[in-house]
C-alpha cells in the first residue's frame, strides 16, 4: 500500500454576497482538493481549509515539494510521512502556507488508512462518540439586515440543530452591537451558546467605554455582563 501520486486542485467559488466580518470581506469560498492514490488503485480524496488568497501556492507547494518527498512510503507509515512533510518546516520562509499544504497531505493519507482498515478516520484516532454538538457562524453584516431578521436567524439554526453560534460583532458601534446580541439571545434562548467574535473590529477603549460590555469584552474567553455571551478573538 504504498503512494503512487497525489493531485491538488485549488477551488474557488464566488458568492453572491458578502459573508464578511467587523474587519474583513468573504466574497468567494475556497478549499483545496487532494487526491491520493496508492499503486494498489486505493484512491483518498479530502478537502481542506479555506485560504482564499493562497490556494495556488499550496497546490504547487504538494505537487512540487510534499509529493516527492512520500512517493513510494507506504501509507500505514504515517509518523514517518509527517516527519518527512514536516522536516521542510525549519527552512521555510511561509511556515503557514506550507504547514496548511502538509495538513492537506496528511488528511489524505488517513483516509486511506481508514479505507485500507475498513474503519472512520475518526475511529481510527480514538474517536467514541458517533455524535457531536457543533455551531454555526452568523450574524454577518449584510445592508438591510434588521434585529428580528438576526432573531429568525438564530430560531433557524436552533431548528437544524445548532447547538450554537459563532456571532459576528465589531463593525458597528459597540452599543450597536450589544442591541444585535441581545435580540439574537432573545430569539435563540438561555442555553444556546453565543460566542462572540469581533474580530479585532473594536480597541478595547472602545468596549470597555460601552455600557453594556465588560472591560475585557474583545479578549478570548471573556464574558458581557449584559448578553452572558463567550467572545472569541
Amino acid at each position: 500500500m504504498r503512494i503512487h501520486s497525489i493531485e491538488a486542485i485549488a477551488v474557488d467559488i464566488p458568492l453572491s454576497r458578502n459573508f464578511g466580518g467587523s474587519t474583513y470581506a468573504v466574497l468567494k469560498r475556497s478549499t483545496v482538493i487532494t487526491r491520493m492514490r496508492t499503486e494498489g488503485g486505493l484512491v483518498s480524496e479530502v478537502y481542506n481549509g479555506d485560504n482564499r488568497e493562497h490556494g495556488p501556492a499550496i497546490v504547487r507547494l504538494i505537487h512540487e515539494e510534499l509529493a516527492p518527498r512520500v512517493r513510494g512510503l507506504n501509507i500505514l507509515e504515517t509518523e514517518r510521512i509527517w516527519e518527512r512533510l514536516f522536516t521542510l518546516s525549519h527552512t521555510s520562509r511561509d511556515r503557514k502556507t506550507l504547514m496548511e499544504a502538509i495538513a492537506c497531505v496528511d488528511c489524505a493519507v488517513w483516509d486511506l488508512v481508514g479505507k485500507a482498515s475498513g474503519k472512520s478516520v475518526c475511529a481510527l484516532l480514538g474517536g467514541h462518540r458517533e455524535r457531536l454538538p457543533i455551531i454555526s457562524i452568523g450574524g454577518y453584516y449584510m445592508d438591510g439586515k434588521t434585529l428580528a431578521d438576526i432573531g429568525r436567524e438564530m430560531e433557524a439554526y436552533r431548528a437544524a440543530g445548532m447547538a450554537g453560534c459563532k456571532f459576528k460583532v465589531g463593525g458597528l458601534a459597540p452599543e450597536e452591537d450589544a442591541r444585535r446580541v441581545e435580540a439574537a439571545r432573545r430569539a435563540a434562548g438561555a442555553d444556546f451558546v453565543l460566542a462572540v467574535d469581533a474580530n479585532r473590529g473594536w480597541s478595547a477603549q472602545d468596549a470597555t467605554a460601552s455600557p453594556g460590555w465588560s472591560s475585557r469584552s474583545t479578549s478570548a474567553g471573556s464574558r458581557s455582563r449584559a448578553t452572558g455571551t463567550t467572545t472569541s478573538p
